[in-house]
């Protein structure tokens, strides 16, 4: 072997040597960078356990993603996620376009009521931005299994505790890779299971292309065991839900940034206990009534079903400035479902409570 082979093969070992370091030493300067991304998030704490690298599919796995508010509840953080895997998505790149997909396994998301009136917002709003960095090209597919979103409120009095869980959500095309003319080209659907054994069915296609996206969204939660919503209840009023069953159904549209829909639940053989009392101390659900204005109700019974629905209408605007447009859509049908629970379970109890006035 001469002297130059030699220099080169030395030359050829020493790159050779200095890819494998780099390769070991890229999950630590990989998960690093995302903790350090993190960890200037306005508001929140935020940290990774580990990273995976996949360099061959063009994807890296985090795990062990928990986001605590600084001022929230340290048992319940914002987010906490077992394992996000985010790649490269091969079949966009068949199709000559560089898009991404992000698979989450066991999301969680815990909104926790706070007494302080000082709701930071703009913080509220910056941690899906640094999420989104963590992806550095566009996602045309995002899916997450087994998720769980919570609300709890240990304020009131009993505590409230309100979830969705085994949650699947599944969103296709969002950057329009399939480029398939329709106006509203993504789908998005999920599913889930509420709070006293109810099953969840949301479809919605939308156009995430638009600065303000259009979209058509249909909803359904069915069999609901409205027991199981009894510390709601009594947080709010001064009676006991002794049986019942509750369907809820929804349609929301937006249009160049205009939202027209409603929400309508069905409540079946509700029977209430101190309705009367409760009635007589002025009614119950007040303070949650005084929080949505604008709203109307329209109650429709239908004796022969032996049922009551309370249809809310919703309507919005979201072409306001320096608003988040989801977080907008979310705060209106949250108010909306509020509105038609109470008011609608405020007929359906006022009904129990007639019927029994009547019989004695």
């Amino acid at each position: 072997m001469t002297r130059r082979s030699k220099r080169i093969y030395i030359t050829l070992g020493i790159i050779l040597l200095l890819l494998i370091i780099f390769r070991l030493a890229l999950p630590s300067i990989v998960k690093r960078y995302v903790n350090k991304t993190l960890s200037e998030l306005p508001g929140y704490n935020g940290h990774i356990e580990d990273i995976d690298l996949s360099l061959y599919r063009g994807a890296y796995k985090i795990k062990g993603l928990v986001l605590e508010e600084e001022k929230g509840n340290p048992k319940y953080p914002f987010l906490k996620i077992a394992e996000t895997d985010l790649s490269v998505e091969w079949k966009s790149l068949f199709k000559g376009k560089v898009a991404g997909e992000v698979l989450m396994g066991t999301p969680e998301i815990n909104i926790v009521a706070t007494s302080s009136t000082d709701t930071s917002q703009a913080t509220q709003e910056h941690w899906t931005e640094v999420v989104k960095d963590l992806m550095p090209i566009t996602i045309n597919r995002f899916e997450a299994t087994n998720g769980m979103i919570a609300y709890r409120d240990f304020n009131a009095s009993p505590d409230i505790n309100m979830h969705i869980e085994n949650m699947h959500l599944v969103a296709l095309n969002l950057a329009n890779v399939e480029e398939e003319g329709n106006a509203l080209p993504s789908t998005v659907s999920l599913t889930g299971t509420s709070v006293g054994g109810g099953s969840l069915r949301g479809d919605m296609k939308v156009n995430m292309l638009k600065e303000v996206p259009d979209f058509d969204m249909k909803m359904r939660l069915t069999k609901v065991n409205l027991t199981s919503l009894n510390d709601f209840v009594k947080a709010y009023g001064k009676f006991d839900i002794e049986q019942g069953q509750m369907e809820l159904y929804s349609e929301l549209k937006a249009k160049d940034g205009k939202l027209d829909g409603y929400v309508k639940p069905f409540f079946e053989n509700v029977k209430v206990l101190n309705w009367e009392k409760d009635r007589e101390e002025g009614g119950f659900f007040r303070a949650a009534w005084e929080a949505v204005v604008g709203l109307v109700k329209d109650v429709v019974e239908n004796p022969k079903e032996d049922n009551i629905a309370t249809q809310i209408p919703i309507e919005g605007d979201l072409n306001q400035p320096d608003t988040n447009t989801w977080k907008t859509v979310l705060n209106v049908l949250r108010h909306a479902y509020i509105k038609a629970f109470t008011r609608g379970l405020e007929s359906t109890a006022s009904g129990a409570a007639n019927g029994e006035e009547e019989s004695r």
